[in-house]
């Protein structure tokens, strides 16, 4: 059973040790967005580890992922492009199947580029299942539905790596279904609570910096259902 304190709301919590905490398969959908591991400034986050120690930790989560969500649940999540071609092969080792790679490019992004490279105008969103089996999405041979989104993250928010909101209520709509449960173990500002809460899902969230979560859960209060 799932611990009840963890539901509907953004937990204090390091992601491993909240992971721990649940139940095998028994979460819905997960949605997130970890770390890039590129310098981003985090109120309480290195996010320069060495590259060795960032991929066993993300690998020790995705593990943990595996364990929690149930067969044919989908995790989505969205990652620097050089990423893309670690994460699958690592995921795929683990027993996730890949679906689907999708493109979210914000407009007001700053054009720049380290030396020697194009610069980066869009993000990965990868989608994977648990197990070769799938679980179908909420959408006829996705009639209507596009793999390419442009839209900016939500503005007044203070999270150097805001997501866009409808692209995550789409992927809510898309991969789950009402009263299920969606875990974003790197819950941060709060988007995929809210992204939940309007699809009339629960959520569980865990973040590791405390004033994110209280941001989070303000964030949830004042969401009200579509």
């Amino acid at each position: 059973m799932i611990p009840s304190e963890f539901l509907n709301i953004t937990t204090l919590i390091d992601c491993v040790d909240g992971i721990a905490l649940l139940p095998n398969e028994s979460i819905d959908f997960c949605l997130t967005d970890p770390p890039y591991n590129i310098g981003l400034k985090y109120e309480g986050y290195n996010d320069t580890m060495k590259e060795a120690d960032f991929w066993s930790w993300i690998q020790g989560i995705c593990s943990g992922l595996y364990r929690v969500l149930k067969p044919k649940a989908h995790l989505t999540f969205t990652c620097a492009q050089k990423h893309i071609w670690v994460y699958r092969p690592m995921l795929e080792e683990m027993g996730f199947t890949f679906r689907h790679l999708g493109i979210w490019h914000n407009p007001r992004r700053k054009a720049g580029s380290w030396p020697g490279m194009w610069p980066f105008a869009w993000e990965a969103v990868m989608d994977f299942t648990r197990g070769e089996r799938y679980r179908k999405l909420n959408n006829k041979n996705c009639v209507g539905f596009m793999d390419v989104w442009v839209e900016v993250p939500p503005t007044g928010i203070k999270h150097p790596a805001k997501r866009p909101v409808e692209m995550w209520k789409e992927l809510v709509r898309l991969c789950s279904d009402p009263d299920e449960i969606v875990l974003d173990p790197f819950m941060g500002s709060g988007t995929t609570a809210e992204a939940a809460i309007t699809q009339s899902r629960n959520f569980i969230g865990f973040e590791i910096i405390g004033c994110y979560v209280d941001d989070s859960n303000k964030r949830a209060e004042n969401v009200s259902i579509n």
